[in-house]
């Protein structure tokens, strides 16, 4: 059960730097220009309402491949993004790392949607380190939330997408207003970390047109400006 060798990948060509791009303009771009213009200096529900900038951008970016058909799964008030993959028939959804880590630890998370996501994937393993982490398990009184989980999912996606192979979570970190990292990962039925893992930081700086050069800028402060903000 040991990490995934490094050279695994998805297979998601095109989509994983696409899903970073949309990220990356939604985090960095379009939230701080919406502060700016509107004068705001408070972030009261800054976290909830950048999902609909996120979401905005993911069709954006993702919708025009024509390999992803993608809407929004309903929980409660809350709306999440999903994404489908029709080559390799994954649906693909998105949390930020802490909120993650907090959905893991849930002695009642057998009723978040993740479970149902994670229930797609088959034969996955747990890497080594997630097991030293005693995280809670999922009751089996939990298949009726799980099943209704799966189906909400599935019906996501606008479009008839049939026998779903598999769920893929993109975790990404942010710092202010700046996107640190972004990983996909399968996940177990107990929501630990499979052996399947790939890092898409790669892409968070790197441009989205591949043949655009990009000419780095001179700071012209002598110090780095200190992130202070966390969201």
């Amino acid at each position: 059960m040991e990490k995934q060798p490094e050279g695994f990948s998805f297979n998601l060509a095109g989509i994983d730097h696409a899903i970073v791009d949309a990220l990356r303009l939604a985090l960095e771009n379009v939230m701080p220009e919406i502060m700016s213009d509107n004068g705001l200096t408070e972030r009261n529900g800054y976290g909830q309402f950048r999902w609909n900038v996120i979401i905005a951008q993911l069709r954006d970016k993702c919708q025009h491949l024509g390999w992803l058909d993608m809407g929004v799964c309903r929980r409660r008030a809350w709306k999440t993004p999903v994404l489908f993959h029709y080559a390799s028939r994954n649906i693909i959804t998105l949390m930020t790392e802490d909120t993650f880590a907090t959905v893991q630890q849930r002695k009642d998370k057998g009723k978040h949607y993740l479970c149902g996501g994670a229930s797609f994937n088959k034969d996955v393993k747990a890497q080594h380190e997630q097991l030293k982490m005693d995280l809670p398990g999922v009751s089996s009184d939990s298949k009726p939330w799980i099943a209704q989980s799966q189906e909400q999912l599935a019906r996501a996606v606008y479009a008839d997408v049939g026998d779903i192979d598999g769920h893929i979570l993109v975790l990404f970190d942010v710092h202010g207003d700046k996107l640190l990292t972004v990983r996909a990962v399968r996940l177990t039925k107990d929501l630990e970390i499979s052996t399947e893992e790939e890092d898409w930081s790669q892409y968070i700086r790197k441009p989205y047109e591949v043949n655009r050069t990009v000419v780095p800028q001179q700071n012209e402060n002598d110090d780095e400006e200190a992130l202070v903000e966390l969201l």
